[in-house]
């Protein structure tokens, strides 16, 4: 039997709080509107952070065709493929408008990740 749990109130998980906590070396970068953050085919090498501004991905298909894929915002991550085995940026990210991003290195990422999953979650 399963018994649900009322009233359980799990906290937001925030990003810039876990970063700051977490000891994560990483750099700040910051990019004037319509600036490249990367392009596709570039190495794939750091996840990044979106503290403010915007970033628009896309990515262009064989025949030349470009498609938006996403707008992101503050507190978005993004480049997260490199976590994943992608050796290279599968889209283009560009800024839309006057952009600060935390490049994190896919190094120093896997390892704040492993030290954070072995530590326990408080009970609130």
């Amino acid at each position: 039997m399963v018994k649900k749990l009322k009233n359980l109130k799990v906290p937001a998980f925030d990003a810039q709080n876990f970063l700051d906590s977490a000891g994560v070396l990483r750099k700040i970068k910051e990019f004037k509107r319509a600036e490249a953050v990367y392009a596709q085919g570039d190495a794939a090498e750091s996840v990044l952070y979106l503290q403010s501004g915007g970033v628009k991905l896309t990515v262009v298909n064989e025949v030349g065709k470009e498609a938006v894929v996403a707008i992101l915002g503050p507190g978005d991550f993004f480049g997260e493929g490199c976590m994943a085995g992608q050796s290279i940026r599968m889209g283009t990210a560009t800024a839309v408008s006057p952009t600060t991003l935390l490049v994190i290195e896919k190094s120093e990422m896997f390892r704040v990740l492993h030290t954070w999953t072995k530590t326990p979650l408080p009970v609130t």
